[in-house]
């Protein structure tokens, strides 16, 4: 039996069958709260965001045309989410707990001082500038689609990376 398509699950949600959200929900739920986490740095509020994020999702779904993918649609809608908690909770701590995403994307490629000096330096950024690392690397989104998501243009997205990678570099040698 064929795994049907994102497309294919919006429209029988579209048509009735609310159960079949569930299957979305299934298949992004973990990158949804791996993206929130990297911008909220706290494992709860990440939750918080990623439930948000698929209700809103939810409520939108009728307006969802399939201009862009489901996916980028989705991630769009937590990104700003997330954003929001940030700015409403002026929340950019950093935490030990929340720095899980890049030490297990790291485990097994790097030695632990290297992991460590990696994970110091994403502390060191802004949300916004962790979620762009995030989107590019752990969940190796397209350019296009990162601009799509953090509604910036393709060029902007490239100097950021290119920027980023010049800070982090800084960073860890510190």
């Amino acid at each position: 039996m064929e795994t049907p398509t994102d497309m294919e699950i919006v429209r029988r949600v579209q048509t009735g069958d609310a159960e079949a959200f569930g299957e979305l929900v299934n298949r992004y739920s973990g990158r949804i709260y791996a993206l929130a986490l990297a911008m909220v740095r706290d494992a709860q509020r990440a939750e918080d965001v990623t439930q948000e994020a698929f209700i809103r999702a939810y409520e939108h779904l009728d307006g969802f045309r399939g201009a862009s993918a489901f996916g980028t649609w989705l991630y769009r809608i937590a990104y700003n989410r997330a954003a929001g908690e940030c700015r409403r909770r002026a929340y950019d701590r950093i935490d030990a707990e929340s720095c899980a995403v890049a030490e297990e994307s790291s485990a097994g490629r790097f030695d632990e001082e290297t992991v460590v000096r990696m994970r110091r330096a994403l502390e060191r950024l802004r949300p916004d500038e962790r979620v762009l690392v995030t989107l590019f690397y752990e969940e190796e989104r397209s350019l296009a689609e990162i601009a799509q998501i953090m509604n910036l243009t393709l060029s902007n997205v490239k100097v950021r990376l290119h920027r980023l990678r010049g800070r982090l570099r800084h960073y860890m040698e510190e």
